[in-house]
């Protein structure tokens, strides 16, 4: 009874920090968007779904608790391509040294490709002017997830992020937050997480204006409906942006093939007339095993502004 208690206490403090930080006054002067995306074919083929998803080194972005009881070391490099010519990548390691402690550590890059550089007239018209800029992100962090009790396991991070447009640049510090709790039923996992606590270290102009950072909280929770299929369900919000649902599922065709689909609420907002609005928001994709390799593909869809598809490669160091 006292071991419940203690869990349910910890839950509820997260929940009241979730609860603060989503009252923030600035909440929606954000800036390092980069921040939201995702570097992972998995987690992009369910929806973005993997809070409450015991055991999954592609958690580490979302839930670093999760990582704690994953059945193997793995190193993950994972290559995507965005809109408009831009795209990035990831390289992340999970080593779950035993099953009180596990280690993480992840390195995200990002790039806007380049875009033509334009200046307003007097009259307010656009003016080309012949040149090109661009802007990239770059995220560093580095995880750590304890056992708490057999019902609950925390975790944390510690990142850095460095962001550029043209020939300034911006630094922050932050650090996510994440609890695990794993409910009597076996099957079913809940997550809560709290990502992007933090402070702005560095500013792109000398008058050091403040963009804020993309304070985003969720819970989700994890179903294991059969041995061959996996549901999730994620709520989560950012700053002051709306309340996003995400739903996936994972169903194990073979032992050596999974089929994966995702979707998110937010999916008329990519609608803008034509027929590829309609398929906003939702995704697909597939993870394939072989030896120590393991190969994941995911395709989203943000309607009219179009697909983005992602390839991960985990290396397992398997016993």
């Amino acid at each position: 009874m006292f071991k419940q208690c203690k869990i349910l206490l910890t839950l509820l403090l997260l929940s009241s920090l979730v609860a603060l930080f989503a009252q923030s006054e600035d909440s929606g002067n954000t800036g390092f968007d980069t921040l939201k995306l995702i570097y992972n074919a998995k987690t992009m083929a369910m929806g973005g779904a993997v809070n409450g998803l015991a055991g999954n080194a592609g958690s580490l972005n979302f839930n670093p608790a999760a990582i704690l009881r994953a059945p193997n070391s793995v190193l993950a490099a994972t290559a995507m391509d965005h809109f408009v010519g831009s795209g990035g990548g990831s390289i992340d390691y999970v080593y779950p040294k035993d099953i009180f402690i596990a280690f993480g550590a992840s390195l995200r890059y990002w790039n806007s490709g380049s875009m033509d550089r334009t200046e307003m007239s007097p009259s307010g018209e656009l003016i080309e002017t012949a040149e090109t800029f661009g802007s990239q992100s770059l995220i560093a962090s580095g995880s750590i997830a304890h056992y708490i009790s057999p019902a609950l396991d925390l975790g944390g991070s510690l990142k850095f992020i460095f962001d550029s447009i043209d020939d300034a640049n911006a630094t922050a510090v932050m650090v996510d937050l994440g609890a695990l709790h794993h409910t009597v039923n076996e099957k079913v996992k809940v997550g809560l997480n709290v990502r992007n606590i933090g402070f702005q270290s560095s500013y792109y102009t000398a008058d050091k204006y403040k963009e804020g950072l993309p304070i985003t909280f969720g819970v989700g929770l994890s179903m294991q409906m059969r041995e061959d299929l996996v549901s999730v369900l994620d709520i989560g919000k950012a700053g002051s942006e709306k309340m996003l649902v995400r739903l996936g599922l994972e169903y194990s065709l073979y032992p050596s093939l999974a089929l994966r689909a995702g979707f998110k609420s937010n999916a008329p907002d990519y609608h803008m007339g034509s027929f590829l609005g309609y398929l906003g928001g939702g995704s697909l994709g597939l993870g394939w095993k072989t030896g120590k390799f393991d190969l994941d593909y995911a395709i989203a869809s943000y309607g009219d502004l179009g697909l983005i598809n992602q390839l991960t490669v985990n290396y397992n160091f398997r016993q």
